[in-house]
């Protein structure tokens, strides 16, 4: 019989006690995710090898990847994927880790091209692993999907995955929307940088020391870059048509004001994530003769849903 310590159940007892004292966040949960990429199975199918042996290669490939989740690195990237509406997402450090609340913010966008007429244009802007747009491109398929992002190695990544799932975008490298036509797309969608510089700073470490500062880091007040996508998106998306943007739970009534007429935009909805934190503003293009003077304060619009 093998001994304890090279079986799966041994070493995924060892591991844990490892990580709990480096004082590492949802251990159990990381090391199963860890081995049941390794065992090519389903979270729930790991106990089912407990007892058995691991080859050596195996046992090389679990060794090295406890060290980096005791280091602080994040799952996704240490087995180099995640999960995003189905789809298998190539993750490392030149992007941003997919999460659950921009697969609200997908689906979202999803239904906005389904009900469209004809061939839709979108806009996927600050793209990182390209999981919004690969999603859109297989999920509407009569949409023209265009990515951008400033970052010429998060735009080699979302190529990587749009390659490996067969989806058809075109990606552009530029900073949001700079250098697209005017009146050129029926939709924006985006999860910008919308951490304060200074909660930056205070983000999990696993989030902090590893994922990209650049597609964190929304300024001094979180909503640099939402202001400025905003001015961008007036420009390049037709009247009728909308913007879509994941935001901070605490942004809701900055971005309310940000999202107006006078802005060339009527804020249509502030959704909800599961947790019922608002996660994402939804705004439509309105023309400019309806520009208003000045924009409604933060207690009028829509409220969250």
């Amino acid at each position: 019989m093998a001994a304890e310590t090279d079986r799966w159940d041994g070493r995924l007892d060892a591991a844990r006690a490892r990580l709990e004292e480096r004082g590492i966040d949802e251990a159990d949960s990381r090391l199963r995710w860890l081995a049941a990429h390794l065992l090519s199975c389903g979270l729930l199918d790991v106990g089912r090898h407990r007892e058995e042996p691991l080859a050596p290669d195996l046992a090389r490939a679990w060794e090295d990847g406890v060290a980096r989740l005791a280091a602080g690195e994040p799952v996704q990237y240490v087995i180099g994927e995640t999960d995003f509406l189905g789809l298998r997402i190539r993750c490392d450090r030149r992007a941003l880790i997919p999460r659950p609340e921009t697969e609200e913010l997908a689906l979202c966008a999803e239904a906005d091209l389904r009900a469209r007429p004809g061939r839709p244009v979108a806009v996927d802007a600050g793209t990182g692993t390209g999981c919004i747009a690969c999603a859109l491109a297989l999920r509407a398929p009569r949409a023209r999907i265009i990515a951008t992002d400033l970052s010429a190695d998060a735009l080699g990544l979302a190529r990587e995955n749009a390659e490996a799932l067969g989806a058809r975008v075109d990606f552009i490298r530029t900073d949001l929307l700079a250098g697209l036509p005017d009146a050129s797309a029926d939709l924006v969608v985006s999860n910008p940088p919308y951490v304060s510089s200074g909660d930056c700073d205070r983000l999990p470490a696993h989030v902090r020391d590893h994922e990209p500062r650049l597609a964190l880091d929304g300024g001094p007040d979180g909503l640099r870059v939402i202001s400025r996508l905003v001015s961008e998106a007036a420009r390049v998306i037709v009247p009728s048509g909308r913007l879509m943007m994941e935001i901070g739970d605490d942004q809701a009534e900055a971005v309310r004001e940000i999202l107006c007429p006078e802005n060339l935009f009527n804020l249509e909805a502030l959704k909800c994530d599961c947790a019922g934190r608002v996660r994402l503003a939804v705004a439509r293009r309105v023309p400019a003769w309806l520009r208003a003077p000045t924009c409604p304060g933060a207690g009028r619009g829509p409220t969250a849903i």
